[in-house]
């Protein structure tokens, strides 16, 4: 069995408490996770380790002690397989892979992907995790074949079947380092099973530590395996531009210039650095290829002036670019000497504007 372990500094509702996700609570196939108040928690006893929360999260803020899906997948590339299973002992579900990630190993592999899902039939969360797998696979083809990629990932049931010497080790094996490390991993499994079954709800507080992480803005490992996954596309001789609704871990943005405050929380929020500024606060970028599709920026754009463009130019995968959203005029107050967003009027920042305002109430000035 493997153990469910949370980063807390990589979820959104950690940084944001206006945050609408619920990707993780809406995979997960037991119910064993819980969002209350913008605190997650889950019982370890109840998961059932398919992996399914890691691949759903944005920000990859899940993982399993005994299975890394990047590591996988540069195993499974190199092995001569092409029929991706949950019969393989170090994989526990399909639904452990996102679709970067599937999108990604139909990219790199020299063939067709064939997803496994003969086990569902008899598998008990088979009712949750098959329309995601199925689900996961058909965005995967839509965007293979609207990039132009003679590729396809194949849904099927196949019932693959292991060779001997992928299922078990042998006597020889059992005194080699790969026998050791098999024993490892069964007394690692033992002792979560142990871990998993005096634990009760498992709530997550938020140290010293994990702040410092926040501040890091780093991208999931996944993002930099798709980009280094699109070096083995070929460039189409037309970039076709597809609606929002049919990619989900990517996006373009908009942002309205006149009902822009400026107020920097977008950038600040943004767990990737997608969205950034410079030292002075005079303009907002935005990397389409750093944006997860958290929603977290939106999240706390009070005036809405930031909103999902409803199209997305597959040519960002190609020809990727900074985007430079809005401009600011920053001028000095006159007052604190700080910059800010001069909009016309008093060379007067928005802060001090506030105090001069308190400070004439109490003295009685109008």
């Amino acid at each position: 069995m493997s153990l469910l372990t949370l980063d807390i500094s990589k979820c959104v509702h950690t940084s944001n408490k206006f945050a609408i996700c619920t990707k993780c609570v809406d995979v997960c196939p037991v119910e064993t996770i819980k969002l209350e108040d913008s605190q997650l928690s889950f019982t370890p006893a109840d998961c059932v380790g398919c992996g399914g929360c890691g691949a759903a999260c944005p920000t990859s803020a899940y993982s399993l002690d005994t299975f890394n899906s990047i590591n996988y997948i540069f195993k499974f590339l190199e092995s001569d397989h092409n029929v991706l299973t949950c019969k393989d002992t170090d994989f526990p579900c399909i639904a452990s892979l996102s679709v970067e990630e599937l999108l990604s190993v139909a990219l790199i592999s020299s063939e067709n992907i064939s997803l496994d899902i003969g086990p569902c039939k008899e598998c008990p969360i088979a009712h949750r995790n098959l329309q995601i797998i199925k689900d996961r696979a058909e965005e995967v083809n839509f965007l293979l074949e609207a990039m132009l990629q003679e590729k396809q990932v194949i849904v099927d049931e196949i019932n693959y079947v292991m060779n001997k010497g992928e299922e078990s080790l042998s006597r020889r094996q059992l005194l080699s380092k790969q026998g050791v490390k098999s024993a490892i991993s069964i007394k690692q499994q033992l002792e979560n099973e142990i871990v998993a079954s005096d634990a009760v709800v498992k709530e997550h507080a938020v140290s010293p530590a994990d702040i410092l992480k926040i501040k890091e803005k780093k991208l999931p490992d996944r993002r930099s395996l798709l980009m280094m996954a699109m070096k083995h596309a070929s460039i189409p001789e037309e970039f076709h531009t597809i609606d929002i609704a049919d990619i989900s871990f990517i996006s373009q943005k908009d942002l309205d210039e006149e009902t822009c405050t400026n107020c920097q929380m977008c950038y600040r929020i943004c767990p990737t650095g997608a969205l950034s500024s410079d030292n002075r606060g005079s303009m907002i970028n935005f990397n389409p290829l750093a944006c997860v599709q958290c929603h977290s920026c939106h999240d706390v754009c009070e005036p809405d002036a930031l909103t999902l463009r409803k199209t997305f130019s597959l040519s960002s995968f190609f020809e990727p670019r900074v985007e430079t959203l809005v401009r600011f005029d920053m001028k000095r107050c006159d007052e604190c000497g700080n910059y800010f967003t001069y909009r016309g009027g008093e060379m007067m920042c928005n802060r001090c504007r506030v105090e001069e305002e308190e400070a004439k109430e109490l003295w009685g000035i109008s």
